[in-house]
């Protein structure tokens, strides 16, 4: 999504040696606007707002050296940078996508970890709608990483249930109706004695509503911090 602005708008009138240096304190402020949305308010709002399943992945809020999060692009000279949500991601689950629900509202995106067992209706009947992880399961521990379950563990389940074998000493299974105490879903178990649900099968998609709304996110903050740089730019550029 572009943004772009009217300096001298933001600036109010400017005597005839400051507007001289207006184009350039112009292009500066729009790359340094990229710089502030990508690293310091996409992050606080990201946190602020998915907060729905415990707090966001790196991936999704990005900023402080960490991959994921937002872009931006800013060609030299121009009033003008490109924002987006499009990180390069394996199979294009990127923010972009996976988010897009919570922009628009509806249901979530169909993770690749449910579509693959529903190929399987011996591991997840057809009546099942999702395979939702219970993210809190002791199940999970040290299989998340700064993306949200690492892909590995999705393989290694994936694997065990559909060959009916052990994968690191543990036995993976599914239950697909109720079972005296277990519920529909996907269990890992050691022994007799170790027994935790990893996701739970779902009768649909959830849905959710929608909850913000990337051009509203670009305007708000996008404005104080120009308010902010522009006339300090200005300044610099006349020393």
């Amino acid at each position: 999504m572009p943004i772009t602005f009217d300096a001298e708008e933001i600036t109010g009138k400017l005597d005839a040696i400051r507007l001289t240096q207006l184009p350039f304190a112009a292009s500066r402020a729009a790359n340094q606007l990229g710089w502030e949305l990508k690293n310091s308010a996409w992050p606080a709002f990201a946190r602020r707002a998915f907060t729905s399943s415990g707090p966001p992945v790196p991936f999704t809020t990005g900023g402080g050296g960490v991959t994921g999060g937002l872009l931006y692009k800013h060609n030299r000279g121009e009033t003008q940078v490109k924002i987006s949500l499009e990180q390069p991601a394996p199979k294009g689950q990127d923010p972009s996508r996976y988010l897009a629900p919570t922009q628009a509202g509806g249901q979530i995106y169909l993770t690749r970890f449910t579509r693959r067992l529903k190929r399987s209706p011996e591991i997840m009947p057809s009546n099942f709608g999702y395979a939702a992880p219970l993210l809190g399961s002791p199940g999970f521990a040290g299989q998340r990483g700064t993306k949200g379950i690492k892909s590995s563990f999705y393989r290694t389940v994936t694997e065990a249930l559909e060959s009916g074998s052990t994968r690191g000493g543990y036995r993976y299974f599914s239950v697909t109706k109720r079972n005296g105490r277990l519920k529909p879903g996907v269990y890992r178990a050691q022994g007799r004695s170790e027994l935790y649900m990893l996701f739970a099968f779902l009768d649909s998609v959830p849905t959710v509503p929608s909850i913000w709304n990337f051009e509203e996110f670009a305007e708000r903050e996008s404005l104080p911090i120009l308010e902010r740089i522009l006339p300090q730019f200005i300044e610099e550029a006349l020393k």
